[in-house]
């Protein structure tokens, strides 16, 4: 470093130390002088001495604005340690300052200090020139973008205008515009040391033009004599030594790429390649819009054409919706009907030459769905929204039907707004809905008698085994008494060994009529169902908490992908209704897959509320709910049971209150995948 010391004392101790360190140091009487040595040469640290500072230190601002914009750092010089000594030091805003007497090791450690100051402040000047760069360079994107606006649908002109951008930015010898002709890419425009090699073709093969559009990404090469992917011949050819390569895109297909080449080595940096981006970008994008331009031009002649068939598909629409199952019409604002369909005719009874202008709600239905009526056009009027509902509207004769109405707005090109509509008469599909609840019952009943038959089977085995104990014992026990003392005994086990095989046969009835074909197993993608399930849970999931997946690969497992999917479902929802409603970011639903030997753990795991002890011991049970009434019907978790027992797996849960649950699936390896070994990669996902 160069030190500068103001001082009338030209063998200053602190500018004798300095050079015994090996620093630079000229030492001069006067201000003037000293100001002399800044404007002619870069000065590091100033050394000035509190005495000279105490009575004016303007002169020291004035040497430091002669220096800019390298301004020195300044090392202030007292005699003494006390407020008084060191008042003019402070004042000045001195960066450092010594004590006397000055012994080497505190100069030292101050020069260290400084020194470091210094660095550490030309770093940052040369970030702001760094920036400084960056904002001319982004200034004259911008001002490109402009340019290229401003050309239009001139591509040839656009090619050429950004081609030449992208040299000057980059300080490159050439650009071109090469773009993907029967197999090969043609310098279609070129600048710079490129222009005499307009027209030159690069073989796809073998070059790093032809990488870059093979793959789609950028490329560069620092130095093309030693890189294997240039095609030195042809590099040698047009004189380039550096080289990027960026595709341009049109319909998510690479068409070419913009190509920067320099004569030296080592030319481009990443902010080349940034920069060459965004002019591709640009280019890409007006190499679609000529495309789009063109588009235009034939849809204008197929307008012309379809204008034609107008008339023609006008009839088509009226044969079409007169031959619709749906009632359909339009109203004005004010409720005057404008059309309708034929079968809204048949329906009312309306003749041909009925007129239409003269019919209102009150005329062709009893009031109180002519008030329906009413209020729903009213709200899709008010709101603009189009707008589904279901109402009850008699036919002339009296019977009732039920419709399902969509209505939603049409605009003349007047601009007058009209109300249409679509009625689907859903009578029939109502009296269907009533029939599904009975069927959602006898489904209930039936997944209820499966698990009673469950719940029966396993206290009746060991009656059974009892029964039978006993008897072989009897049987010992009789040969020891008196013929006929254990006759009754003998009668009341067997009645009893009948009575509970009967139960046993009844067992097994329920358990046939709970059970259907689609228990079959087969080798089922548990993580394909893991996220068939998630999908249909979002919904309830995405006010609550965020999923995090922690997904390892693991092989098939033996089940039901349909029961399966209704297990992990209600898992789903059940961790969703544990976690109150808001604040999303604070809470989560993990959804953990991994391999355990020929098994399959499966666990979901949420931050809710959790589960008291005796609430956690009861929620497999049938018919258990801590929901309200009408809420929950208390088989969710039971069924759940059933289905993975059902296919040899096994479910549990870990709980405590206001830590969350854990639920934890087993499920067996199928047969067939049991003979592979599943890579144990590990995927984190959150959404």
């Amino acid at each position: 470093m160069k030190y500068l010391c103001i001082s009338a004392d030209l063998q200053h101790p602190v500018a004798e130390e300095l050079r015994r360190q090996g620093q630079e140091v000229l030492v001069r009487a006067e201000a003037s002088e000293a100001g002399a040595e800044l404007v002619h040469g870069r000065v590091d640290v100033l050394i000035v001495e509190a005495e000279g500072l105490a009575e004016d230190a303007r002169w020291l601002d004035a040497l430091r604005a002669r220096a800019r914009p390298e301004e020195p750092l300044v090392l202030g010089l007292t005699r003494s340690a006390t407020d008084e000594g060191l008042a003019p030091l402070l004042a000045a805003g001195v960066d450092e300052f010594l004590v006397a007497p000055f012994s080497p090791v505190e100069l030292r450690a101050r020069r260290h200090l400084l020194e470091r100051r210094s660095a550490k402040r030309r770093q940052h000047q040369t970030s702001e020139a760094s920036a400084r760069g960056e904002m001319e360079r982004l200034s004259s994107i911008i001002q490109t973008q402009g340019d290229v606006t401003l050309a239009g649908l001139d591509l040839a002109g656009v090619m050429s205008l950004l081609c030449e951008r992208a040299r000057v930015l980059c300080g490159a010898d050439g650009a071109a515009v090469a773009l993907l002709e029967d197999g090969s890419a043609q310098y279609t425009v070129a600048t710079g040391c490129l222009l005499p090699h307009m027209g030159f073709r690069l073989p796809v093969e073998g070059s790093l033009t032809g990488a870059s559009l093979l793959r789609g990404e950028v490329m560069r090469t620092d130095d093309t004599e030693d890189d294997v992917r240039v095609n030195v011949r042809a590099t040698r050819q047009v004189g380039a030594r550096s080289m990027v390569c960026v595709p341009l895109w049109r319909e998510a297909q690479p068409v070419g790429a913009l190509n920067l080449v320099s004569r030296r080595p080592n030319a481009f940096d990443d902010r080349d390649v940034r920069t060459l981006e965004l002019m591709a970008g640009l280019l890409g994008a007006a190499m679609g819009n000529a495309a789009e331009a063109e588009a235009r031009h034939a849809l204008m002649e197929e307008r012309a054409a379809a204008l034609a068939a107008l008339q023609e598909s006008q009839a088509l629409f009226a044969a079409f919706m007169n031959h619709s199952p749906v009632v359909a019409y339009m109203k004005d604002e004010q409720g005057r009907r404008i059309w309708v369909n034929e079968p809204y005719r048949r329906f009312f009874g309306l003749s041909e030459s009925a007129s239409l202008d003269r019919l209102d709600d009150m005329n062709l239905m009893p009031p109180e769905s002519a008030d329906h009526v009413r209020r729903e056009d009213r709200a899709v009027l008010e709101s603009g929204l189009a707008r589904a509902s279901e109402g009850m509207i008699p036919a002339p004769d009296g019977a009732e039907r039920h419709w399902l109405t969509y209505r939603f707005i049409v605009k003349e090109h007047s601009g007058r707004r009209l109300l249409g509509g679509v009625s689907l008469d859903v009578t029939d599909r109502k009296a269907m809905q009533a029939q599904l609840v009975v069927s959602d019952r006898l489904a209930a009943v039936g997944t209820l008698a499966a698990g009673v038959a469950h719940e029966i089977n396993n206290p009746l085995a060991f009656v059974l085994s009892n029964l039978s104990f006993l008897s072989v014992e009897l049987q010992s026990v009789a040969r020891e008494l008196p013929p006929g003392r254990t006759s009754e005994m003998e009668e009341v086990l067997r009645e009893a060994m009948d009575g509970a095989h009967r139960v046993r046969q009844i067992v097994r009835d329920l358990r046939t009529f709970s059970r259907g074909d689609d228990e079959i197993a087969t080798a089922v993608n548990i993580q394909a169902v893991l996220e068939s399930a998630i999908t249909m849970a979002r919904g309830e999931l995405k006010m609550r908490a965020q999923i995090i997946r922690d997904y390892r690969d693991v092989p098939p497992v033996e089940g039901n992908e349909g029961r399966f999917g209704q297990v992990f479902l209600n898992l789903l929802i059940n961790a969703a209704h544990a976690i109150p409603e808001g604040k999303p970011e604070h809470n989560e639903v993990r959804v953990t897959l991994r391999p355990q030997g020929e098994r399959v753990i499966i666990e979901v795991q949420d931050t809710g509320v959790g589960m008291a002890p005796d609430v956690r011991a009861r929620i497999f049970d049938p018919f258990f709910t801590t929901k309200p009434v009408g809420v929950g019907t208390g088989l969710g978790l039971s069924i759940c049971h059933g289905i993975v027992t059902g296919f040899g797996g096994d479910i549990s849960v870990e709980s405590e209150p206001g830590r969350g649950s854990t639920f934890r699936v087993s499920l067996p390896v199928s047969q067939r995948a049991r003979e592979l070994v599943p890579p144990m990669t590990r995927l984190h996902l959150v959404g």
